[in-house]
């Protein structure tokens, strides 16, 4: 064999070894990412594709779509992603990292011992982007301040001058992109500070030329031979002083003021009087309305600026009146056409102190609410909550289809006699619940309870007219009944009469022994469905039917005590009477609440 030849043999071999090797390097670099490569802290060199996409999307779940923190001075702020149209593409970051296969012997090597760390490619929404920076813009622009004075009680303390800011909305897009996505800490916005005018001298003088002589002592506004004191203590939460431009500016919040501007003029004005319906005699009747002259608010805050800086002595002012006229006139209450009864109905009760003092106290309420066309009567809004302040007693209600004690029993019968007036004068019933036992006292069918908040009456004034809601009471005594008459006045619209079905699906009441201590026995009453129809009718001919259909439950015989022949196995101590009993009584049913 010659030299050349074995020359040849060895160069061939050497050459099998290098592409082994290389063809080894490729299959195990394959299409993964180089070595070292993070994206915001997040490895995923060495991970296939797909590998990569799968934690890179996981690991920046929460942080793609965390607020991204932002400062302006002092002044810190966020921005949602979302809002600024800003997401990271997932899949433009893996392939920027490096994947995918290549027989360059370079990129080999580099996934092999290369990688960086790579900044995930972001994508916006331009219109969105800059929708966020301009609203971002108005949080963190301010004007620069020369200074303020408010007060803390009647003690001035004084604010100095503050500078402003002024937000780069073009470069700010440019720094809202570059801070997402947001590690947590605040980047700063371009924004230009602004300084004050004035320096803190002007604060200064301010102190002592206005606002310490404003808290000096009382003002007087008078009215001809009236007058009023206003305290410092009473002006000052309204009052601020500010500088501008080196000027003293005092400003009075006189609409918080109005308050006591009501209770001390009181002796100064006389406040307009809207026109209204009552009734008078045996029917309404239009109470006119009445103009005022009360002092002129326009002018009132200007009168005691002027004279809070002022000595011992001079602190005085003379303050104008204004004609000012009733806000409801006498015509247009005459114009509410309420001459008619268009719905009246009476319900007794039998005698017991709690419902005089509830059926009493809710009628009182009640009666004179005056309806314009197309407002709504809501007997719980009306009436407020049954409670010891608002006048209400204890009585029996209706809870879970048994008799308890609370504040306000009895206010359902106030509730029934106006459901029936207004059903009666063709209003569009709105909300109304039934007893759900029945009431013998009460129209079968055609009956309401309330309770406090939700269960409600309501009815909406669709007459055309205006409407006035008049209760006529009686209260009982132990030898007679008492009522409550409900008359709705307004003008007649529609014509109507009722009919009901037949009583249905009877259900029987069950004997229940009730061993609590606040068992509160009751008579028993069956269960049963029935509908009620409500006849609407104009000139003879009939316009509408509606029915309203409800559905007792059976009120249980409820006996307190345990039931007879059950063995009491009484506490130490040898107590031997019936839970639910107090010694030495005899419990006995009653009749319904």
């Amino acid at each position: 064999m010659g030299r050349k030849q074995l020359a040849g043999i060895i160069a061939a071999a050497g050459l099998g070894v290098v592409v082994v090797g290389y063809g080894a390097a490729f299959a195990f670099a394959g299409a993964k990412i180089p070595t070292e490569t993070t994206v915001l802290g997040i490895p995923i060199g060495g991970l296939s594709e797909d590998d990569a996409k799968t934690k890179l999307t996981a690991g920046l779940k929460d942080r793609i779509s965390a607020p991204i923190a932002l400062q302006a001075g002092d002044s810190k702020f966020q921005v949602l992603p979302a809002d600024a149209g800003l997401s990271v593409d997932v899949d433009k970051t893996v392939a920027a990292a490096g994947a995918g296969r290549s027989l360059a012997p370079g990129r080999i090597w580099h996934a092999l011992t290369g990688g960086d760390a790579v900044e995930p490619v972001v994508t916006k929404d331009d219109a969105k982007l800059k929708a966020a920076v301009d609203k971002l813009a108005r949080q963190v622009n301010r004007k620069a301040t020369e200074g303020t004075i408010t007060f803390k009680g009647t003690q001035p303390v004084k604010h100095d001058p503050a500078d402003g800011l002024q937000l780069d909305t073009a470069k700010a897009v440019d720094a809202v992109f570059a801070a997402y996505p947001s590690d947590g800490t605040p980047k700063e916005l371009p924004a230009g500070v602004t300084k004050p005018q004035a320096a803190t001298e002007a604060i200064d003088k301010a102190l002592k030329e206005f606002a310490e002589p404003a808290m000096s002592g009382p003002i007087r506004l008078t009215v001809g031979s009236k007058s009023v004191e206003l305290e410092p203590a009473e002006l000052a939460p309204a009052l601020s002083v500010s500088v501008q431009e080196g000027k003293v500016i005092p400003a009075l919040n006189t609409k918080s003021l109005e308050p006591l501007f009501l209770q001390r003029f009181k002796s100064l004005e006389t406040l307009p009087k809207d026109a209204t319906v009552q009734i008078v005699g045996a029917g309404p009747k239009v109470v006119p309305a009445v103009n005022g002259m009360v002092v002129d608010r326009a002018k009132v805050g200007a009168a005691i600026l002027a004279i809070l800086p002022k000595p011992t002595g001079e602190r005085r002012a003379a303050v104008p009146l204004t004609a000012t006229p009733a806000k409801f006139t006498t015509a247009q209450a005459a114009a509410l056409g309420i001459t008619q009864n268009i719905g009246d109905f009476k319900t007794e009760f039998p005698h017991a102190p709690y419902r005089n003092t509830n059926i009493g106290t809710a009628a009182a309420k009640i009666n004179g609410t005056l309806l314009k066309p197309n407002e709504e009567f809501s007997l719980n809004k009306i009436v407020g909550e049954r409670t010891k302040e608002n006048g209400f007693a204890e009585g029996y209600i209706i809870s879970g289809g048994k008799f308890e004690k609370d504040f306000g029993g009895g206010v359902s019968q106030s509730a029934t006699t106006t459901f029936n007036a207004a059903f009666f004068a063709g209003l569009k019933i709105v909300e109304h619940k039934a007893h759900s036992v029945y009431i013998s006292r009460y129209p079968v069918g055609r009956e309401a309870t309330v309770a406090w908040p939700n269960v409600d009456l309501k009815f909406l004034n669709d007459s055309g007219h205006g409407l006035l809601v008049q209760t006529i009471f009686k209260a009982s005594t132990p030898g007679s009944k008492g009522s409550i008459r409900v008359i709705i006045w307004g003008t007649k619209f529609v014509d109507v009469t009722a009919g009901q079905s037949e009583r249905t699906n009877f259900r029987q009441p069950s004997v229940v022994y009730n061993t609590a201590a606040k068992c509160e026995p009751q008579a028993p009453t069956p269960g049963f469905d029935i509908t009620i129809y409500r006849y609407l009718a104009k000139n003879g001919v009939r316009q509408k039917t509606e029915s309203f259909t409800t559905k007792y439950n059976a009120a249980d015989d409820i006996r307190c005590g345990p039931k007879p022949g059950t063995t009491v196995t009484p506490p130490p101590g040898g107590i031997t009477t019936p839970p639910g009993r107090k010694p030495g009584v005899t419990t006995t049913t009653r009749p319904p609440s």
